[in-house]
């Protein structure tokens, strides 16, 4: 595996694939702001801030609906708001893109961000899947930080999969080698130079079929995984399943650097138990033991992942909100969820499937 020295989202590479493939911009409710404009700031001019003004909260996965009915309650508009993340993509990044992080860098961007949030038309800021790096600054700013769960697998050094089914109680391991049987059906694992177009032609109809099952939104396009397979090869793993009749049947899309594995999309044109455990788990568990990969995040959500050895971690976002009123109340909201999301955590590694912890 070709080593990167920044990590997938330290550099501004995805983001722009996102604008070149159509994405975001436009119509897609999601623009890319200038939070500097006309300022002289030499001193952050190798720097670039992930900002998106949002016309919506499609694509979040930090939800925030029921603060925009509040909103719309009582006559008042929530739409357009700030929001900072990698776009459809629920993991931990950097929100200040820089050749190598500064906290005070960093701070002094968080600033002109605020000032230009503040004179803006915005109800709402909102930084989502920060880095623990990032807490400290955000709060100074008098941004609330909100507690949310997701589920990790994490390489504890394991030589091999069946030396991490190992570490699970029995009845866990059995679980799992049962759910691994696919009788007739060839896995293949795809990264670098072995990505063609046809694997991102696959890859989009695989997506596009989940979205149709589930009536979702379709945000990317064919052009997105077009570019994506051919500018971020050595980021990407893709996943194929063949049948009996070697036709390509199902397939998962992976981002990956040398720290983490980040499961995104998957896809399969037929109802095939257990399959979307073994193309988006197992086969991912399995690429982080064979390249030393340390974490492994899933996606957002899924209790289910718990048994598959990927358990709760707190996932943290800031937010900051105009309407004194408004602010006020959500404060106290994140508050209590805040306990309730640490008894839920306490409650959910209960459930571990490791003999111990």
């Amino acid at each position: 595996m070709n080593k990167q020295k920044l990590r997938l989202f330290e550099n501004i590479d995805f983001y722009r694939l996102l604008e070149e493939s159509g994405t975001v911009e436009g119509a897609t409710g999601w623009n890319k702001t200038d939070p500097f404009p006309g300022h002289d700031l030499d001193n952050l001019k190798d720097s670039w801030p992930v900002n998106y003004e949002k016309s919506h909260s499609y694509g979040e996965y930090i939800f925030d609906w029921s603060w925009a009915q509040a909103y719309h309650k009582y006559g008042l508009n929530y739409y357009p708001k700030l929001t900072s993340m990698v776009p459809f993509t629920p993991v931990t990044a950097p929100h200040f893109i820089m050749p190598e992080w500064s906290d005070q860098k960093a701070y002094k961007m968080l600033q002109e961000q605020d000032l230009y949030y503040q004179s803006g038309p915005f109800s709402s800021g909102h930084y989502l899947f920060l880095e623990q790096r990032e807490i400290d600054l955000f709060k100074e700013c008098e941004y609330q930080i909100r507690h949310s769960i997701q589920y990790h697998f994490k390489n504890e050094g394991y030589e091999s999969f069946n030396h991490y089914l190992s570490k699970l109680k029995s009845r866990k391991a059995k679980a799992i080698r049962n759910e691994r049987k696919h009788d007739g059906l060839t896995i293949k694992q795809y990264h670098g130079d072995q990505l063609t177009q046809k694997h991102a032609k696959q890859m989009h109809q695989f997506y596009l079929s989940t979205i149709r099952k589930k009536n979702a939104i379709p945000y990317l396009n064919l052009s997105f995984f077009e570019k994506a397979f051919n500018q971020l090869k050595e980021n990407i793993l893709y996943i194929e399943v063949e049948d009996e009749f070697n036709a390509s049947i199902a397939g998962s899309f992976f981002l990956y650097d040398e720290q983490r594995l980040y499961g995104r999309y998957w896809g399969c044109l037929r109802d095939i138990p257990n399959l979307h455990y073994e193309v988006c788990y197992y086969q991912g568990i399995e690429f982080c033991i064979e390249n030393n990969i340390e974490i492994f995040e899933a996606g957002a959500q899924g209790e289910h992942k718990i048994a598959r050895g990927f358990l709760p971690q707190t996932i943290y976002s800031a937010h900051k909100i105009k309407n004194k009123s408004f602010s006020q109340a959500i404060k106290n909201f994140i508050q209590e969820e805040k306990a309730h999301m640490g008894h839920i955590q306490k409650e959910l590694i209960t459930y571990s499937p490791f003999k111990s912890l």
